[in-house]
């Protein structure tokens, strides 16, 4: 009896030590199968990372600031959509804009007199301020704002910064606790070396200034611990490892690059005016910018940024009108430089126009689907040849390298993207109404390959199908999303032939 209950025991022990063998196994196979690294199962913070309350201070008496420069007009309206006639010519040097929002004298009066506030304690705070970008920051790092749909994306950014090496630490800003996602933020994001951080816990209580939108970007970047940023926003994939700019010439000497936009110069040459300057400075790029990419030292530029911040906070009312007269993009995008101009600071602006990567629709009609950004050192050391062997040099000149793919119409969301009809080509027709296949929105691989060195697209896909998959039941922007994973996989198929191996969630 005795004997036959040792034995019982005995088995169940060994069962037991069987179940924490197979367990320990299968835990270690997924981990050495799934991207993410550790588990998803395993956790290593609770909430969002904590404000620093140095900061939190910091941010607290530039608040006081704004508010005593609150301007004292009503909002500015656009009655009249700026002309972007020549931008396609739009190279060196920027001339006024031909447009004017047609602002009364009281009008830049009392905006000048609320930007001189701004200015004014800006000089007077100058040796603090290098003694709080001392205090404050520190390191070297990527900073991008996500939440809501933007977070899928935000995954699929960092996912593809890690394939090209880069060990940068990545810092994810969210504009609430509302959008604070406990697997996502606690799990996934430490496994690629990401944190969350929130926007409004950085935030005066009672202060009546609120952020949102265009207006987070500049807020993430003086929030951010690093000392030296590389703004992507989260539909912006980094081709390089951008070490490389962070290393290197223009932006070791400027401390500020920003990349051009589509369109010329559109910003009320009334501006200038308003911030003292009297008329547009020389030198300034003839193209307008745009901010899906940043490069950005805060020192020197701590100042230049609380400017762009203030620029931000009363931007939907006065400046964003100001800078863009309504032009496509009008937002937080001429603000960084426009900061750095007004304080006289360096800064380095790409020439290089920006290319479209996109495909051709069945009608012959282009459709474009991406924004492709040059990098910033080769163009530089193209630029500092030429200037020492004007003749040889320019002859030589070779396109600068692609660099950023910002991917900004459409997104790399795969729930939204499945529903959109852009993801199919809507000019061709076929019988008993059936849905047209799916297509290359990028453009044919051998595009792809020719302009930017790989299949971009395929890439792309890969990521958002294994991360969708994997995730699909986790993002809260699908909480009402259907069949992510296998609709995503009947587009892999139809598009690119076969479904890669490996993925998590596809067979």
């Amino acid at each position: 009896m005795l004997a036959r209950a040792s034995y019982r025991w005995i088995t169940v022990f060994v069962a037991i030590l069987l179940l924490i063998c197979l367990s320990t196994f299968f835990r270690s196979w997924e981990n050495s199968h799934s991207r993410y690294k550790p588990s998803l199962l395993i956790n290593s913070r609770k909430g969002p990372v904590p404000p620093a309350k140095p900061v939190v201070d910091f941010w607290a008496k530039w608040t006081k600031t704004f508010n005593k420069a609150r301007p004292a007009i009503e909002k500015i309206e656009v009655e009249n959509i700026a002309s972007k006639d020549g931008s396609d010519e739009a190279n060196g040097e920027r001339n006024p804009s031909s447009s004017s929002l047609g602002l009364s004298d009281e009008q830049i009066h009392y905006l000048h007199k609320a930007h001189k506030i701004v200015l004014t304690q800006l000089r007077r705070s100058d040796k603090d301020l290098r003694n709080a970008t001392a205090r404050l920051y520190s390191g070297k790092g990527i900073v991008t704002v996500a939440g809501g749909q933007y977070m899928p994306t935000a995954i699929v950014s960092i996912r593809m910064l890690r394939k090209t090496g880069s060990k940068l630490p990545v810092q994810v800003f969210l504009q609430s606790q509302k959008e604070y996602e406990p697997e996502i933020c606690e799990s996934v994001l430490p496994a690629l070396d990401a944190e969350c951080f929130v926007i409004e816990s950085y935030l005066p209580k009672k202060s009546p200034i609120k952020v949102t939108h265009y207006q987070l970007k500049v807020m993430a970047i003086i929030f951010s611990s690093f000392q030296e940023v590389m703004f992507l926003d989260s539909d912006c994939i980094a081709l390089r490892d951008p070490t490389e700019l962070l290393n290197s010439e223009p932006y070791k000497s400027k401390g500020l690059v920003t990349w051009p936009d589509y369109w010329i110069n559109t910003e009320d040459p009334m501006f200038y005016e308003i911030a003292g300057l009297g008329d547009l400075p020389p030198g300034m790029p003839a193209r307008s910018r745009e901010s899906g990419q940043l490069l950005v030292n805060k020192d020197p530029h701590l100042p230049s940024l609380i400017l762009a911040a203030y620029y931000n906070v009363f931007g939907p009312d006065y400046y964003y009108p100001i800078f863009s007269q309504g032009v496509d993009g009008m937002g937080d995008k001429e603000t960084f430089l426009a900061g750095a101009v007004v304080l006289s600071l360096p800064y380095y602006a790409v020439q290089e126009h920006l290319g479209t990567i996109g495909y051709m629709q069945s009608n012959k009609e282009f459709k474009g689907g991406a924004m492709v950004q040059y990098h910033a050192g080769d163009e530089y050391a193209a630029l500092q040849a030429a200037a020492h062997n004007s003749t040889a040099a320019a002859a030589k000149k070779k396109k600068p390298r692609p660099f950023f793919l910002h991917a900004n119409v459409p997104k790399m969301n795969l729930a939204q993207l499945l529903n959109l009809p852009l993801l199919f080509d809507p000019t061709v027709k076929l019988k008993n109404d059936e849905m047209p296949k799916g297509v290359r929105i990028w453009g044919p691989a051998e595009s792809n390959v020719n302009s930017l060195g790989r299949d971009i697209e395929k890439e792309v896909w890969r990521e958002m199908l294994d991360s969708g998959c994997e995730l699909q039941f986790v993002f809260k922007d699908w909480k009402d999303a259907t069949k992510v994973c296998e609709r995503g996989r009947e587009h892999w198929r139809e598009v690119f032939e076969e479904v890669p191996k490996g993925l998590s969630g596809i067979v």
